[in-house]
């Protein structure tokens, strides 16, 4: 079978190069159209040029699942076999082999992390490490390595996701990062499910086009959910279960989503890339009434947190009242796709509408429970050069062989069939955001971590005394940070 598609492949190359002639092409053009087609890791990745061999080395990957690194055997399901594939085909090629180990339990993997540092022995090359607990457990404790440090990886090219700076950098250190090399983080990125069949019996435009142009709005979706919410029973109440909405929302996605979405952060940077309490109240004001006239009328089913924690069921009722087909919208993140495989209506996909048209890109929030990558302080030597030269590897090579079926699997679903969706995706995955605020100060429940779910499930109209008010603790705290990465006043 391999001899077949040897010969196959050949044929195929002899056949574009005589086309390729007989429209006048250069023997030149052609070697270029087949490299491209042959790429499938960075072009910057020279093993030749390593201090150490790759052949026979072991590289170990910490992790909570597989599903963060790939299975060890092929898999029915299209997204784990692409990741079985980049694996197998980077021990294929470099001669390096994977021995992952796992811990269902962050908590675990932190204490694994410290205790791997403290004993020196560098016995994982690489972890992934849910976020919140990495920025404040493992990050201001000294025991990351500072990803700048490392070499052979090169944080600009479109593999790296490209905000972790404004998320995870202080000054010239960064100690988390995130990317193409885990599919899960990408999955947990902010977005919006709209049903197709509803907009059709409204007679409405889907917004595709809008959202190429940069117009896709919070106004547009106020506009579009408005005295949408019916009685369907007639019972006089608004229950999850049995009336119409225009939009359901659960708060730990969707609050966070539009907030971040927007632009909100409370931090600014100076040149040398030192964060700054700033808040701009009256901007962080005014995304904030948006949000809380959206998600707060009597046209949303919005379940909070302090619900949830009541009853840890309920947490399901945004995805059942969707996919029922009684909401037209449905801000989430990409992985709750997965959950709406027996929807009956069609449903397309958008990125988190911009505060305004105003705004220069979309923005998908990464809930803190995302897997980051990091590196133990402990790794020193030819381990930590193999480890720089295989993250750049495993994100590049994802980047062209897993990324596009992870697309295949979102947005070309049972449901949602359309091309936009794909092309959605894209723009989603490619303008994540991290906010400085929300990854180092979540433990400490401070307004600038945290003020939008508090102030929507408190039912309070406005936010600026709780971020006013908060100014000293905060402050306070990020001496703490600046600290720990070693800048002091």
């Amino acid at each position: 079978m391999k001899k077949l598609t040897v010969w196959l492949l050949l044929a195929g190359m002899l056949l574009a190069c005589f086309a390729g002639c007989v429209n006048g092409e250069t023997e030149e053009t052609t070697t270029e159209v087949i490299q491209e087609e042959q790429k499938w890791v960075s072009t910057d990745l020279d093993v030749t040029k390593l201090d150490v061999t790759l052949a026979g080395q072991e590289f170990v990957i910490l992790a909570q699942s597989h599903y963060d690194i790939g299975p060890e055997e092929n898999s029915t399901d299209p997204l784990e076999d692409a990741m079985y594939r980049r694996n197998d085909k980077l021990e294929s090629e470099y001669g390096i082999k994977f021995n992952n180990a796992y811990d269902t339990s962050f908590d675990n993997i932190a204490l694994a992390v410290k205790n791997d540092a403290a004993a020196g022995t560098g016995e994982y090359n690489l972890v992934y490490q849910h976020m919140i607990n990495a920025a404040y457990n493992l990050a201001l404790s000294g025991y990351l390595y500072d990803l700048s440090d490392l070499e052979h990886v090169n944080f600009d090219q479109v593999w790296w996701d490209q905000d972790c700076k404004n998320g995870f950098a202080i000054g010239e250190h960064m100690m988390l990062a995130c990317g193409d090399l885990i599919p899960t983080t990408q999955l947990i990125t902010g977005s919006v499910l709209f049903n197709k069949n509803l907009f059709d019996q409204r007679g409405w435009e889907y917004p595709y086009e809008d959202a190429r142009q940069g117009k896709w709005t919070m106004d547009d979706m106020k506009t579009m959910t408005k005295d949408q919410a019916k009685d369907l029973n007639g019972d006089g109440k608004f229950l999850y279960s049995d009336d119409f909405y225009g939009i359901t929302s659960w708060s730990l996605d969707c609050d966070y989503n539009f907030f971040y979405g927007a632009g909100a952060t409370m931090f600014s940077y100076d040149d040398a890339h030192i964060p700054s309490f700033a808040p701009d109240t009256d901007k962080l004001q005014s995304i904030y009434e948006k949000i809380y006239e959206l998600l707060l009328s009597k046209d949303a089913y919005h379940l909070t947190y302090n619900e949830y924690l009541k009853n840890n069921d309920l947490y399901f009722t945004t995805i059942e009242v969707f996919r029922n087909g009684r909401a037209i919208f449905f801000p989430t993140n990409l992985s709750v796709t997965t959950s709406l495989r027996d929807m009956i209506d069609d449903y397309g996909i958008l990125p988190q509408p911009k505060y305004d048209e105003a705004q220069k890109d979309y923005l998908g929030f990464v809930n803190g429970s995302a897997s980051m990558a990091i590196v133990p302080v402990s790794l020193s030597g030819e381990k930590l050069e193999i480890t720089g030269f295989m993250m750049e590897a495993l994100a590049s090579s994802s980047y062209y062989m897993v990324t596009e079926t992870l697309y295949e699997v979102v947005a070309k679903s049972k449901n949602a069939r359309d091309p936009e969706s794909a092309e959605m995706v894209d723009v989603i995955i490619r303008h994540k955001v991290f906010d400085f605020g929300y990854s180092h100060f979540s433990h400490k429940n401070l307004p600038c971590s945290n003020i939008v779910m508090v102030a929507l499930q408190e039912n309070r109209p406005s936010i600026v005394r709780d971020i006013t008010s908060s100014e000293k603790n905060t402050k306070k705290e990020l001496k703490v940070i600046l600290k720990a990465y070693g800048y002091e006043d």
